[in-house]
Formats: structure tokens, C-alpha cells, sequence
């Protein structure tokens, strides 16, 4: 937990596009399908458990336990906003920094769509990540999940479930 109270010791804004073989609304159907189960799709060890609660047709809150070498697990909360059919927007927080990220989808074609995302992370604590080390959490994150994306997409399965 931070303990130097409310003091934003850095922020970082980056963008970040991803170009994804698949149709626009199977995207935006795959992104948005929280679940409990996410924890498959992370790259982080030890993998994070999640709780979904789908508040309303566009309104997730969805929170992230990461169990730690304490009986303490470190928690983040995600407040989703769903804009559909093209978009959407996370607020996080979590005991290092506050997280934003707007999603948009544009569609490319029949069969491609451009995933924009504008993502601020606003530092709580004095020992954080630099630039670079988020940009590269964060492409390696969209470059895993937009091959995931385009393989389920390829074999025929629903976007969601």
C-alpha cells in the first residue's frame, strides 16, 4: 500500500494501436466479455483471480486479487464503461497507480479492425516503471490477446463464453 497518501509521483500517456484479423463486432464482443476465467489470458505470475459483477448492459466492475508472499492478496478494481458498438473505457485503481484506458475499434475492412487505446497511469508510488517498460507491458499484453482474438475468430467459435 502506498504511503505517501494521494501524491501522483508520475504519469506516463501512451497510445497504442493493434491491428487485428478479425470483424469489427467479434472484437468488440471479445474484449468485452469480462469473466471470471480471465485469469487464462494473463501473462503475470502468479496469475490474478477475478470477480465480475455486470452492473448493467454497460457497466462492469470487475476486481483483480494477485495473491502475494502475504496472507494479503494485491487487489485492483476496474470500473468498465461500455460503449458499444465500437468502444469502451476502464478506470483502474490499485494500490501502485490509477490506470485509464479508452478503447476504440475501427473497422478495417470486413475481416480487420485497428484497436486505439489512449492509456494514462497516473504513479502513487515513488518506485514505479518507466515509458518504456509500460509501452512494452502493454503491446506485449494486445499482441497476446490479438492472437488470441484472430485463433478463436479462425476456428469458428462465438466471440463471448
Amino acid at each position: 500500500m502506498a504511503k505517501t497518501g494521494h501524491k501522483i509521483f508520475a504519469t506516463q500517456v501512451l497510445r497504442v494501436s493493434k491491428v487485428i484479423a478479425a470483424p469489427l463486432d467479434y472484437v468488440y464482443a471479445w474484449c468485452t466479455d469480462y469473466r471470471p476465467d480471465d485469469r487464462k489470458f494473463s501473462a503475470a505470475e502468479p496469475r490474478p483471480r477475478f470477480r465480475v459483477v455486470k452492473l448493467s448492459p454497460h457497466r462492469v466492475l470487475r476486481i483483480r486479487l494477485t495473491p502475494t508472499a502475504t496472507t494479503d492478496p494485491a487487489i485492483a478494481v476496474d470500473v468498465v464503461r461500455l460503449d458499444p458498438p465500437n468502444a469502451w473505457h476502464t478506470d483502474q485503481i490499485d494500490e501502485q497507480d490509477r490506470e485509464t484506458v479508452d478503447y476504440q475499434l475501427t473497422a478495417l475492412g470486413r475481416e480487420k479492425t485497428r484497436l486505439d487505446l489512449l492509456v494514462t497511469e497516473r504513479w502513487v508510488v515513488p518506485d514505479h516503471p518507466g515509458r518504456g517498460d509500460v509501452m512494452r507491458r502493454v503491446r506485449g499484453a494486445w499482441d497476446r490477446y490479438g492472437a488470441l482474438i484472430e485463433a478463436r475468430y479462425r476456428s469458428g467459435r462465438a466471440a463471448r463464453g
